[in-house]
């Protein structure tokens, strides 16, 4: 098994890269590059990432490698569009990130379900922002953890592949690199701690400079705290 729970899909998306490298989650986390999917030894993980902007037409390729993974009892976290390999449809919707500015009271994901441990213990505004799409189509057994302000659904999971596969048209691993939304801990966290068994530090997630080897501009975050 590998001394790393977690692997996190890595197409060279520089906010996947910051979260997978950041002192708090670095222990825990695995990049693993799209294109080295083939020699990926998928039984070493407990928990698999596929952030948003991933490839998921490369992940396609790699379907049935996937699947036994889920049937080997392993969990994956799937945000984006990812047709290409999971049965399932996805339909984009206009994205409201200024919802916290002019409708504080309503957020664009109005109903969580927080009998899952990916949601237990957060509150509706760290567990829901703004998200990309909706899901038209689900595996049958699929069970609906989030839901829009149009009732449609934002995120879903299923365990009918023997694992646990849960899909979602948010963007936590983009926004929690970027720290353009700052009270992604909580999610983040909570995600790190459901698909690799253990939970990270409560402190707020801080770059590693090393890690790039060069200075660089940090990214200047909105005032969007928890």
């Amino acid at each position: 098994m590998n001394p790393k729970p977690i692997a996190m899909i890595f197409n060279g998306v520089w906010s996947q890269y910051a979260v997978a490298t950041a002192p708090k989650y670095r222990d825990w986390i695995d990049l693993v590059y799209v294109h080295d999917l083939a020699s990926l030894v998928w039984s070493d993980y407990r928990g698999v990432i596929v952030p948003f902007q991933s490839d998921h037409v490369a992940l396609g390729a790699h379907r049935d490698a996937i699947y036994r993974f889920l049937a080997g009892g392993g969990r994956m976290a799937v945000f984006g569009d990812a047709h290409h390999w999971i049965d399932a449809e996805w339909a984009d919707r206009p994205v409201d990130n200024h919802w916290w500015l002019t409708q504080p009271d309503h957020p664009p994901v109005q109903t969580l379900d927080f009998g899952h441990p990916l949601f237990a213990g957060l509150t509706a505004r760290q567990a829901g922002w703004h998200h990309h799409g909706v899901y038209l189509r689900m595996p049958p057994a699929a069970r609906v953890l989030q839901r829009s302000r149009d009732g449609e659904v934002v995120s879903w999971t299923t365990t009918e592949y023997g694992g646990e596969l849960l899909a979602g048209t948010q963007d936590p691993i983009v926004e929690h690199g970027v720290q353009q939304i700052r009270h992604l801990d909580h999610f983040v966290d909570q995600l790190v701690g459901w698909l690799g068994g253990i939970r990270p530090s409560a402190s707020r997630m801080t770059i590693d400079e090393a890690a790039y080897g060069v200075p660089f501009l940090r990214p200047q975050p909105a005032a969007q705290d928890a």
